[in-house]
């Protein structure tokens, strides 16, 4: 048996074809790559921008006017549930940043221009703007509100009170006012509302969006807690004395409670051993509950002779 391997020059020859075939094949593979990243980083920006427009469909109030621009974050749009929240960029395989800015534009009917990662929808021109900063981020400030560890405000107010908008004035790192450009979105739970409405309890929570003139960001956080600690008030009638075998006699006649909600359910508590047709003195206890789960009993004394 022949047992003979490969001698050292016909290794190196074989690494040698190897390597060439390697180098014609690389720059072919590596531009499908590169395609394929473009691609997929084009359908995202795309899916930023149409995100934008459908902000835009939902704050038609807040759309510039003629030659004008206003702009809106990445975050703003994933507040409103209208983008996925890990948005991945192909060409670094990180998230897109939060402070992401697309600017909207009134640019005309007659505009034909279309700059890179752009969409025009109708009048308007919507377009992711170059991140790279040039001067620090601007600020936001809400006059009369104490902050958070983390920069936000929070304010608790009582169920059916009178909310007041809060101040607030922007300025960009180099002291130019930028209160102007503020765009509010209020949400709560995950939707988007036009006002605070008092009248239910809840949390909401109102961002505060500005962009300077670089492109850079901030974004402020308002959190309005509507509580309810009122109890419900249930007015049964007094002690009363029925008589055996009623049929037409009801548990629930004359039963009623008031919340400052407006709503509020009555059940009787442990009413089994009410019996109309065995004589006996019965204490029926009703509860009424309020739609924030405030709970609120009284009892009554019903005798069967």
């Amino acid at each position: 048996m022949n047992n003979k391997g490969f001698t050292l020059a016909e290794l190196l020859a074989v690494f040698v074809l190897l390597l060439i075939i390697f180098m014609i094949v690389y720059p072919s593979v590596n531009k499908v790559i590169d395609n394929s990243k473009n691609v997929t980083y084009e359908k995202q920006i795309d899916s930023i921008l149409s995100a934008a427009y459908d902000w835009s469909l939902k704050n038609p109030s807040k759309l510039p006017d003629d030659d004008s621009k206003i702009y809106v974050t990445l975050a703003l749009l994933k507040s409103e549930s209208l983008l996925d929240s890990n948005l991945i960029n192909p060409k670094t395989r990180e998230p897109f940043s939060n402070d992401l800015v697309i600017s909207i534009s009134n640019v005309g009917s007659s505009y034909k221009n279309k700059p890179t990662n752009s969409k025009k929808y109708g009048d308007y021109l919507y377009k992711v703007e170059d991140t790279e900063s040039t001067s620090e981020k601007p600020s936001i400030i809400l006059t009369g509100l104490p902050q958070d560890s983390k920069g936000n405000y929070v304010t608790e107010i009582d169920l059916n009170s009178v909310f007041e908008d809060q101040k607030y004035t922007a300025t960009s790192s180099n002291g130019v006012d930028l209160t102007s450009r503020v765009i509010i979105t209020i949400i709560k739970d995950d939707n988007s509302v036009d006002i605070v409405d008092t009248s239910i309890a809840g949390i909401y929570y109102i961002y505060y969006t500005v962009v300077d003139d670089f492109g850079n960001s901030n974004v402020v956080v308002r959190s309005v807690i509507v509580t309810d600690n009122s109890l419900p008030i249930i007015n049964v009638p007094e002690s009363s004395t029925v008589s055996l075998g009623d049929t037409n006699f009801d548990l629930m006649e004359g039963v009623t409670c008031t919340d400052n909600s407006g709503k509020c359910d009555i059940s009787i508590k442990e009413d089994d051993s009410f019996n109309i047709n065995i004589s006996n003195k019965y204490v029926v206890e009703y509860s009424a509950k309020d739609p924030s789960g405030n709970t609120s009993t009284k009892k009554r004394v019903i005798n069967v002779e």
